[in-house]
């Protein structure tokens, strides 16, 4: 991260710069990837997919207490301070923090456990936490088990049709206060591979190179027509669940899929929706919410 993450969420812990002595001394293995800057500064190189994973798993060992957090191969390495970013900006629209008896539901939690550990740690949420994936949940498990405090605090659970997001998964009787996810982005394989390789001419890559530090397992990176038939779905289902769900969240990468997700809200007079800039350096993202009742 560069100096002074900025732009993050008030109060999030990352704004300010990383002690990278201090992290080197959790995960000694982070070391070795840790450079300088022209004007000094410790950094690492943020393309080397090692240790951007290492810089996370110390900023969770170090800020969160985690014990031996890992991610399956491949899978995705999510950036904590970005992850923290939307567990705060839920907080705020929700109009809670810490408290024990909220019940948040992660869509694709992912063998990285993210969300509920971060929303367990931070405010003390209790989480249930969904996957399509089997080896991600069996991951997302041993995290537990080895961090013995959050096996109350959070249940996992198989979602067996990928057709549905919330049908199979919210049982009869039970109460969502917040729902939470960060959604599939590309249409399909062929979609991500022509997207890297566009990417890579951009960096003045070989012209038809594929490769990226920018790893996925193919249940986090598409989904039959992308982010914005992913998002839909999901808000034609969370009708289904308004007596049981407080509130809806879900990221938005693409500023243009905003427009015509709000007028699908909008169509079905649904009584609360909003859209939450969120940004983390240059990068920006959107948060669509709304409210069934």
């Amino acid at each position: 991260m560069e100096k002074n993450s900025k732009n993050l969420h008030p109060r999030n812990k990352f704004n300010t710069e990383y002690d990278f002595k201090k992290l080197s001394r959790q995960v000694p293995s982070l070391k070795k990837h840790i450079v300088l800057t022209p004007d000094e500064r410790q950094t690492i190189p943020f393309r080397d997919h090692e240790a951007v994973f290492l810089l996370n798993k110390a900023l969770l060992e170090t800020g969160f207490a985690i014990k031996n957090w890992s991610i399956l191969e491949k899978s995705l390495c999510p950036s904590i301070p970005g992850r923290l970013n939307y567990i705060h900006h839920l907080a705020d629209l929700l109009g809670v923090q810490k408290n024990k008896d909220i019940t948040i539901l992660d869509i694709g939690t992912g063998s990285s456990l993210i969300y509920p550990i971060l929303g367990h740690q931070e405010y003390d949420w209790r989480f249930i936490a969904t996957d399509t994936h089997i080896p991600s949940l069996q991951h997302a498990h041993g995290l537990i088990t080895k961090n013995s405090f959050l096996k109350k605090a959070i249940d996992l659970r198989h979602q067996e049709d990928t057709a549905h997001i919330f049908k199979g998964i919210i049982k009869p009787g039970e109460y969502i206060h917040g729902v939470m996810c960060n959604p599939p982005f590309f249409k399909s394989r062929d979609d991500y591979r022509q997207t890297i390789i566009r990417k890579n001419q951009k960096l003045h890559k070989e012209e038809e190179s594929t490769s990226s530090n920018f790893l996925g397992l193919s249940n986090e990176l598409w989904y039959p027509g992308g982010e914005k038939k992913f998002i839909s779905q999901m808000i034609y289902e969370s009708f289904d669940f308004r007596d049981q769900i407080g509130l809806c969240s879900v990221l938005v990468s693409d500023k243009d899929n905003i427009k015509p997700l709000k007028a699908i809200l909008e169509y079905h007079k649904t009584p609360e929706v909003k859209v939450t800039q969120m940004t983390q350096g240059n990068k920006i993202s959107r948060i669509l919410s709304w409210r069934l009742k």
